[in-house]
C-alpha cells in the first residue's frame, strides 16, 4: 500500500530540525504576501512597472517581492496596498 502524499509530507516534516521548520513558515508567509500583491495587480490591470511607479518603488523591486525572494517592510507593504487601493491587516493564525 502506497502513502498518500499528505502522510508522506507529514512524515518528513516531523524529521526536520526546528531551524528548517522556521525556515519554511517564513518562506509559505512570503509565498502568500507574494500572491497577494500579484494578484491585486493584476486585478488592477497594471504591470510590475506601472504599480512601482505609483509605489516610488523600481520594478526590480516589485519583481522581488511578487516572486518571494524578499521579506518587504511594514512601510513598502503599506506603500503598495495604498497603490491598489488595499488594506493591510492582521489576521489571528488558526491553532493547530
Amino acid at each position: 500500500m502506497s502513502l498518500a502524499y499528505d502522510e508522506a509530507v507529514a512524515s518528513r516534516r516531523a524529521r526536520l530540525d526546528p531551524e528548517t521548520v522556521a525556515q519554511g513558515e517564513v518562506f509559505a508567509r512570503a509565498y502568500k504576501i507574494a500572491m497577494q500583491v500579484t494578484d491585486l495587480r493584476n486585478k488592477h490591470g497594471l504591470t510590475q512597472t506601472q504599480l512601482a511607479q505609483c509605489c516610488g518603488m523600481s520594478q526590480a523591486d516589485i519583481s522581488r517581492i511578487e516572486r518571494g525572494s524578499t521579506s518587504p517592510t511594514a512601510r513598502t507593504l503599506q506603500r503598495i496596498a495604498d497603490a491598489l487601493e488595499a488594506d493591510l491587516c492582521l489576521v489571528a493564525r488558526a491553532r493547530t
